[in-house]
């Protein structure tokens, strides 16, 4: 009995000490990141969830992602610590040489008016209210956080440690300790304990907790419990450890001494041991992060949601591989092809089976009824009754993929082919299917199924289109009456993993396009615009009425009654462990995975783990600008980089942020890839924009706030309104030159032409002069000579002829003299002179002339050649009708309107056939060529008679004259270039 006894104690001591080695080397504290440097004095995490870490090489941030290193140039060296964060959200810290600096808007500030260059060692900082206090040999360093005035308080000795109360700061130095507050400063306080041992270092931690103070000396490894009543400083415990203490780190909830060798806990007695820790703190999601002054940064995660089920029946090198779900259990297939029934609530196995021998790998279950499943594995497909655990093979089909049903059959896609099994033997039932499916399948009378030998992956009967859906090689088929036809979405294949049917609409899981659901009335297309979390979805398995996604990121659920992607269940970690299959039993979710069968509850998150997102900064031409609400660029400056902040450590690289940069014509939602925070726009054309943004966690859902940002780039200096006024301005000079310069040239032109149109005047003139005076005085003197000689009784009869000849050559250089005379040019000269002119052809015939003047001739100044045209050509309308009408009477008439010279000449004889013509006659020759020339119309009628008339515009016989089309301002223009061009007058 005695040997019994403490065979019993040794076994219980053997237990305690080797739990106590177990809880002391606490496995799960693990290396947080690739940090680069295994040196951290100091670490902090904000308000907003951020970590920040203090190591040799300087200060950082890290967001579970991306861990940004901030330093300054005027930094002498890069060993930080003592990391504090004030109401404005700036970070303070200090580096060893003594230097203070904060950091504000991704930019590091020095603090220029502590004079580290007089201090002995680098300061301690605490911050109170909305001052900053850091010891200093002058004494008190005080700064205001709200203005950054600074000031020191000098009336005391050097300071070397503070520490933070509730309404006051205990600050010790030189053996003496003092009370700050705002109101009244700095003031001595009494002490009462142990007195201080000399050599020793004391030091206050900068937290208290519960109003409790630390203080650490060393080397001899003490810590004291301090209270502050009534100015005095009184000392309630002190503690040995016999080493040399790192650090105090006060947490809230926990307070440890990190020693060299060990981390001790005064609250709990835990140890952590070996890893010569220098900080601990906790984040907001509740995991804890420790500094190491070997180690580097390390972390212990908050505990998974998710546990193993320890399985009693299963063998230790066997897996679980599929589930099905049977009246609160569990039926599990495993990789060695036994069926176990397990109960979750006993956590006892009610039965365990092997399908077959010779069975391989179960990969899946499926229910048929209440008690029968479909059973396939990787060597044959089998029914199994559950109550009973009868096993009967229904055909020898080798790696099923994927087992369907309905009223008729049983469907099974495989790496072999495509099966349809009736559910009985019967020739009318076989007709109905295969007529159902377009006679594509083959039947097998000897093993009573229809195939198809077409490798497959994923299968789904759709009743609601009495069709087939079927996965071969990835590429999703449809098959129905009308046969087998491609499935079609946007006009493109789809890719398929996996198939489901559930409440009237078929689910596809594709390769890479996400998700797609099938209803009567189209086809809806859920990806991650809509939330979705991965584009390749690997299976798709209905619990309940919830629709459970696995896919290339972490788990989803699809509600299939408000058709929407659900993201308020916390779900486990899914590390590098493969899901093969999941379901649920109870309020449980169990998931065979590669590493086990794991399970974990399905509750909603609470609300104060609501995701939290924030701009950190923005990078516009590679170069930081400030986080303002909203910013002007310029067009140069159209490459904009959003860094995202997420503080989230658990799951980090399964969050993603979903943003639209929205102008006025685009809103277009985008996602980045999972575990990004980088947002980057290139070359942006100018214009208004606003970034919104906000980070999405499939398991929280989106974060609470949208971040916004509002940017304008503006137009080039070329597209401004002011260059654009420029340019219209010189747009407008250009033509003012251009029209200024075509106007000098029309007046040098105009003053060409009328100095043409003078000389031509005046040759005119002179012309008519010396015919009239020289030539004209001639042939009327060689008239006279030729009527007195044909009055002698001795003339012959050429002198007659001579008289006539002369005589008409008087008549034509009248004529011409008249047509060449400058005073004639006018259209009441003409009306008179062809008058005249024309009477004088009727003196000495019997017919009868009749003319008609008009009584108003309008003011037309005509050119000469055209006047002489219209006088020879109504001559000769006269002359001809004097000469071959047999008329008694003849009548012309001219009169005009304001455009039109209207001609008419008539008579009473016997017409005119222009066709009749004779070939040699140029009369009515002659009358047409000068009509056209003067660009007139011609009309001949026969009616007891010949009637011409003929029709002249006067803007043919008009004289153009260049300075009637010359307006006012054209003239000033004119007058003033002249004024230009004269030379300036000099008055006497």
């Amino acid at each position: 009995m005695r040997k019994s006894f403490l065979f019993k104690i040794s076994l219980t001591l053997l237990l305690f000490f080797v739990c106590t080695g177990i809880r002391a080397q606490d496995s799960q504290i693990k290396p947080a990141f690739d940090f680069p440097t295994k040196e951290i004095y100091d670490l902090h995490v904000d308000k907003h969830g951020f970590l920040w870490i203090a190591s040799d090489l300087g200060v950082a941030r890290y967001d579970g992602t991306n861990c940004v290193h901030f330093s300054s140039p005027r930094q002498i060296s890069l060993g930080c610590t003592n990391l504090l964060e004030d109401n404005y959200g700036r970070i303070w810290f200090n580096n060893f040489n003594g230097q203070i600096f904060y950091i504000d808007h991704e930019t590091v500030t020095l603090v220029e008016s502590y004079d580290y260059k007089n201090e002995s060692n680098y300061p301690r900082m605490v911050l109170f209210h909305d001052q900053l206090l850091a010891t200093s040999d002058k004494g008190l360093f005080v700064l205001n956080t709200r203005n950054l005035i600074c000031k020191y308080i000098t009336n005391y000795t050097y300071t070397t440690s503070l520490s933070v109360l509730k309404d006051q700061v205990l600050v010790h130095g030189n053996r003496t300790w003092y009370s700050y507050k705002e109101a009244t400063g700095l003031k001595k306080i009494a002490y009462t304990g142990d007195q201080q041992i000399p050599g020793n270092v004391y030091l206050l931690a900068n937290n208290t907790y519960h109003d409790t103070v630390y203080t650490m000396s060393n080397p001899s490894g003490t810590v004291k419990k301090l209270l502050v009543q009534n100015d005095t400083v009184k000392q309630c415990q002190q503690l040995k450890f016999n080493s040399f203490i790192n650090t105090l780190s006060i947490t809230p909830d926990n307070q440890w001494v990190n020693n060299s060798d060990c981390s001790y806990s005064l609250k709990n007695d835990e140890k952590i041991k070996g890893y010569n820790l220098s900080a601990i703190v906790t984040d907001l999601e509740g995991n804890k992060w420790f500094s190491s002054l070997y180690y580097g940064l390390l972390i212990q995660y908050k505990k998974d949601i998710a546990n193993k089920t320890i399985v009693p029946a299963l063998d230790n090198d066997d897996l679980v591989v599929s589930i099905k779900s049977y009246k609160d259990q569990l039926l599990l297939g495993t990789q060695k092809g036994f069926l176990i029934l397990y109960d979750p609530a006993s956590k006892s196995t009610n039965f365990k089976i092997k399908v077959s021998p010779a069975a391989g790998s179960i990969n899946s279950i499926t229910a048929i009824n209440q008690d029968d499943c479909i059973v396939a594995s990787s060597l044959s497909t089998y029914k199994v009754n559950i109550p009973t655990k009868k096993v009967t093979e229904l055909v020898n089909i080798k790696t099923v993929k994927q087992v369907c049903y309905d009223d008729k059959a049983i469907y099974i896609a495989s790496t072999s082919g495509l099966y349809v099994i009736p559910h009985e033997k019967s020739e009318q039932l076989n007709k109905q299917i295969s007529n159902a499916f377009g006679n594509v399948f083959k039947y097998s009378p000897a093993d009573n199924y229809f195939y198809l030998r077409i490798r497959s992956r994923a299968i789904s009967y759709f009743p609601d289109q009495a069709s087939l859906f079927v996965a071969f090689k990835n590429k999703l088929f449809k098959i129905d009456k009308n046969g087998m036809n491609p499935f079609l979405f946007n006009n493109d294949q789809v890719y398929t993993a996996s198939l489901t049917y559930i409440d009237n609409r078929l689910y596809i899981g594709t390769i890479s396009n996400g998700m797609l659901i099938v209803e009567k009335n189209g086809i809806k297309h859920i990806s991650v615009q809509n939330g979705l979390f991965s584009k390749s979805i690997f299976k798709i398995k209905p619990i309940g009425k919830n629709l459970w996604i696995v896919g290339s990121g972490p788990l989803q659920i699809f509600n299939t009654q408000k058709k929407a992607l659900v993201n308020n269940y916390e779900f486990p970690g899914r590390s590098a462990s493969e899901v093969f299959d999941l379901d649920g039993a109870g309020q449980m979710i169990y998931l065979a995975t590669s590493s086990g069968l794991d399970n974990f509850p399905l509750v909603k998150n609470s609300v104060d783990k609501k995701l939290k997102n924030y701009l950190l900064y923005i990078k516009v031409n590679n170069k930081i600008a400030t986080g303002d609400s909203s910013r002007k660029l310029s067009y140069s400056e159209n490459n904009v980089l959003f860094n995202i902040g997420v503080p989230a450590y658990l799951k980090a690289k399964d969050i993603y942020i979903k943003y639209c940069l929205a102008t006025k014509t685009d809103s277009t939602w985008l996602t980045t890839e999972p575990g990004e925070r980088t947002i980057r726009f290139s070359s942006l054309m100018p214009g208004t924009y606003t970034l919104k943004a906000i980070a999405v966690d499939p398991r929280l859902g989106m974060a609470d706030t949208m971040i916004k940002y509002d940017f304008t780039i503006a137009e080039p200096w070329w597209g401004g309104i002011g260059f654009k006024l420029i340019l219209v301005f010189v747009f407008l000079l250009i033509i003012l030159y251009g029209y200024v310069t075509m106007l000098v040239k029309r007046l040098a032109l105009k003053k060409a032409f009328d100095t043409q149109q003078q000389l031509i005047l005046g040759e005119r003139q002179r012309i008519s002069a010396e015919m009239h005076d020289d030539i004209g005085s001639g042939v009327f003197a060689i008239q006279s000579l030729a009527d007195t000689a044909s009055k002698n009784e001795n003339a012959g009869p050429e002198i007659g002829q001579i008289k006539n000849m002369v005589s008409d050559l008087s008549v034509k250089i009248r004529e011409v003299i008249w047509s060449t005379n400058v005073g004639n040019d006018n259209l009441e000269n003409l009306f008179y002179y062809t008058y005249f002119q024309i009477n004088k052809l009727f003196e000495h015939s019997d017919i009868d002339f009749v003319s008609e003047l008009p009584d108003d001739i309008i003011d037309l100044k005509i050119n000469g050649l055209s006047r002489r045209n219209i006088y020879l050509l109504v001559k000769e309308l006269v002359h001809n009708a004097i000469k071959h009408s047999k008329a008694t009477t003849i009548e012309l008439k001219m009169f005009t309107n304001e455009q039109t010279l209207y001609i008419s000449v008539n008579d009473n004889g016997v017409g005119i056939n222009p066709n009749n013509a004779r070939p040699n006659g140029m009369g009515l020759g002659n009358i047409r060529s000068r009509v056209e020339k003067l660009n007139g119309n011609l009309l001949i009628e026969n009616n007891e008679g010949a009637h011409i008339s003929i029709k002249i515009p006067l803007s043919e016989l008009q004289v153009i004259e260049f300075n009637k089309k010359l307006n006012k301002w054209q003239l000033f223009i004119t007058k003033l270039l002249k004024f230009s061009s004269d030379p300036p007058r000099h008055d006497q």
